[in-house]
């Protein structure tokens, strides 16, 4: 029952969301880029500036980057990455490629989104609540998802108990809205925020009946950092960091 109640925390915490989205260049002054809020981030800890500089600017693809960064942190577990205990240096530096990424102008892009979406990392903010840092910790890889339908201006959230043997669900309706777009470096509109209210939620354990669950939260919404045809990435409005993958991607990583 613990697990069935840490599960269903988990597909709603991930929808309760927003966070200010910056305009910047592809390559901007590090100092810009902290004072955007976007960063999580102590330069004097991480280095200085100029370390932090040094990595976003490398010639090496930022995503590739990201991925392999995040990676290192599965090395002896399956909770998904970016809780408590993990490398602090490492946090940093994944912090940094997302800024970077986010950069790039991609938001929200309905096309691009639909299908299915599995959770590879997830990182509280200093004003994550409670609920959802107790809830990372019960997360697993391969395990969580969130899953657009696009045709339906909704997305379900998945989390599945250990074993697999048990599911909570939680269908969310979403709207894209102007509120919290940004522009590119090349001067365009960038839509960044989707409205989220949370719709329904059940709960399936083995072959006993399907448990509807009487759940109905309006007014989140999610601000998309980065989006292409296979990593998703959003920011919370209490600084919560997410990052999704397809499918493909996580075999490919052996995570």
């Amino acid at each position: 029952m613990k697990t069935a109640s840490l599960l269903l925390a988990a597909a709603l915490v991930s929808c309760a969301n927003s966070f200010s989205i910056f305009s910047l260049s592809a390559a901007p002054a590090f100092k810009k880029l902290v004072s955007t809020g976007l960063l999580e981030v102590d330069p004097v800890s991480s280095g200085g500036f100029h370390a932090l500089e040094q990595l976003a600017s490398s010639s090496v693809d930022h995503k590739t980057m990201l991925l392999d960064k995040i990676k290192t942190l599965y090395s002896e577990k399956d909770n998904i990455a970016g809780g408590d205990g993990d490398d602090e240096k490492v946090l940093r530096e994944i912090e940094t490629l997302v800024a970077f990424l986010g950069s790039q102008g991609k938001g929200y892009d309905g096309d691009l989104v639909d299908g299915e979406w599995s959770l590879l990392y997830s990182r509280n903010g200093k004003k994550s609540p409670g609920l959802q840092k107790l809830v990372g910790k019960s997360e697993k890889v391969k395990r969580t998802f969130s899953n657009f339908d696009v045709s339906d201006f909704s997305f379900l959230n998945i989390g599945y108990t250990r074993r697999s043997n048990g599911s909570l669900k939680a269908k969310v309706r979403f709207k894209p809205i102007g509120s919290g777009f940004s522009k590119s470096a090349a001067g365009d509109i960038v839509i960044r925020r989707i409205s989220c209210d949370i719709v329904g939620a059940s709960f399936k354990y083995r072959r006993l009946p399907t448990l509807p669950l009487p759940l109905r939260v309006k007014g989140g919404y999610l601000d998309f950092v980065y989006l292409d045809e296979d990593m998703r990435i959003t920011r919370g409005n209490r600084g919560g960091l997410f990052v999704h993958v397809k499918p493909k991607v996580l075999e490919k990583m052996g995570v």
